[in-house]
């Protein structure tokens, strides 16, 4: 090669180096992390409602958050990270906030060293929330108005179940308003009986693991011991049923990763019968993630029971209250998970939703199995399970359980008026939206029946 070629070919070799990277890669620049918060950010949030902070950033970008708030990821499905990181494309974070008792809460937005922080009081929602016990005080009066005599079709001294199996048709076309992706009344050709009405949402990434909640549907019929039957059952168990539609009308229209199941169960006062059916009856590549049990959950937290007696509408008896107690009980997971549980609740009551309970109407949550309700098909399946009990201090559950005095009329002054027992279901449904959060969250959360399959 002579003189001026050689030069040609070093001239050329230099020229195009930079874009071949055969003599190493341009290096890149530092990007300076901006962050810009919306200056029309909220300067309150609002109870029960979601709430839009709109983000600017250059860089991936997190959010910090106090108690009281859950964030809501790109697909919609509500998320319990305490710091919740999103990409520098994303231009704002959608958060639900809970109807707690707290005064304020608290976000802190960070992008490299830059940080925005906020503390936002607390409001009152002007408008029905996104689970409200105002709402379900118009579903417990709509049902003991207009679906009453709800007696198991299996019972043997009744009129048949007509009265059921007509309330049952009816609910199922308000789940099916709710705007589930299906609904059905069941029937089991091997136990035609059972009635249940279910909802299902399906699950976004897991379909096949179910997280339900219910209540028992069905009330004790006439001469059913210790009091005789009841034709309203509105604390057993209307006040259940009552709680797992209010939850049902809110759940059927979000998104979560495991499928959403909203039960009204058939003849559990004749031994559970419904939900054993239902359990008996899932489909073999289904599991049951958790289950939440409402039964007589009229008189809860933060309803004061009242210092003078009050009348029984119908016997004339005096009732004097004396607390009105709630119990959350967890069974069906092994001693971690149970434990896990455990501190879900705890940090549902006395962080998120920062309840003060009194010794007038306490709030207990243990570990223990009973089989007095729905929760025992679950757990004996080895599925985990919450049940939620508010009998209204010994007086009053034996005074209403299945008897005539278990009316509205009377709940609803045992809770010291309609706001009152408003209060107590509002307690209900927010307490257990964020459990249903936590369980559709959470990771490596098995009941019994895993460990049993994988010894």
């Amino acid at each position: 090669m002579n003189r001026s070629l050689s030069a040609l070919f070093l001239v050329t070799m230099f020229a195009i180096a930079p874009l071949s990277g055969c003599f190493g890669e341009a290096e890149t620049a530092p990007v300076t992390p901006m962050l810009s918060v919306d200056e029309n950010a909220p300067t309150a949030a609002v109870r029960g409602q979601y709430m839009t902070l709109n983000v600017s950033s250059n860089v991936d970008w997190t959010v910090s958050r106090s108690p009281g708030l859950f964030f809501m990821d790109e697909h919609g499905v509500l998320r319990d990270d305490v710091n919740f990181t999103l990409p520098a494309s994303a231009k704002g974070v959608t958060m639900l906030v809970l109807d707690t008792e707290r005064d304020n809460v608290e976000l802190t937005v960070t992008a490299g060293e830059e940080t925005w922080n906020v503390t936002l009081p607390l409001e009152d929602s002007s408008e029905l929330m996104l689970v409200d016990g105002r709402r379900a005080y118009q579903t417990i009066d709509m049902l003991t108005s207009s679906y009453n005599n709800r007696w198991c079709a299996s019972a043997s001294i009744h009129e048949g179940g007509a009265a059921y199996e007509a309330a049952a048709e009816a609910m199922a076309e308000e789940m099916r308003g709710f705007g589930f992706d299906f609904v059905e009344v069941t029937r089991y050709e091997d136990d035609p009986d059972q009635l249940n009405v279910v909802g299902y949402n399906w699950g976004r990434t897991n379909p096949d693991e179910y997280i339900v909640i219910g209540g028992h549907f069905d009330i004790a019929y006439a001469f059913t011991p210790p009091s005789g039957g009841t034709n309203e059952g509105a604390n057993d168990d209307t006040s259940g049923s009552t709680v797992s539609l209010e939850m049902a009308q809110a759940l059927a229209r979000m998104e979560f990763d495991h499928t959403v199941v909203a039960a009204l169960w058939a003849c559990e006062e004749e031994g559970l019968l419904g939900s054993l059916a239902y359990v008996a009856h899932l489909p073999s590549n289904v599991s049951v993630k958790a289950y939440m049990n409402f039964d007589m959950v009229s008189l809860n937290y933060p309803i004061t029971p009242l210092t003078e007696p009050i009348i029984d509408p119908l016997t004339g008896d005096l009732f004097a209250p004396t607390k009105y107690d709630w119990d959350i009980s967890i069974a069906g997971a092994n001693q971690t998970n149970m434990e896990r549980m455990m501190g879900w609740v705890g940090e549902t009551i006395e962080d998120d939703l920062a309840y003060t309970p009194t010794e007038g109407n306490p709030i207990n949550w243990q570990i223990a199995e009973s089989c007095a309700s729905d929760h025992c098909s679950f757990f004996s399946a080895g599925y985990p399970t919450f049940n939620f009990f508010s009998p209204g201090g010994d007086i009053s559950f034996w005074q209403e359980w299945h008897s005539p005095s278990d009316t509205l009329e009377f709940m609803t002054a045992k809770a010291g008026g309609q706001a009152g027992m408003e209060s107590g279901f509002n307690s209900l449904v927010w307490s257990s939206l964020d459990l249903f959060i936590r369980v559709d969250n959470a990771e490596n959360f098995y009941g019994n029946w895993y460990s049993e399959a994988e010894a």
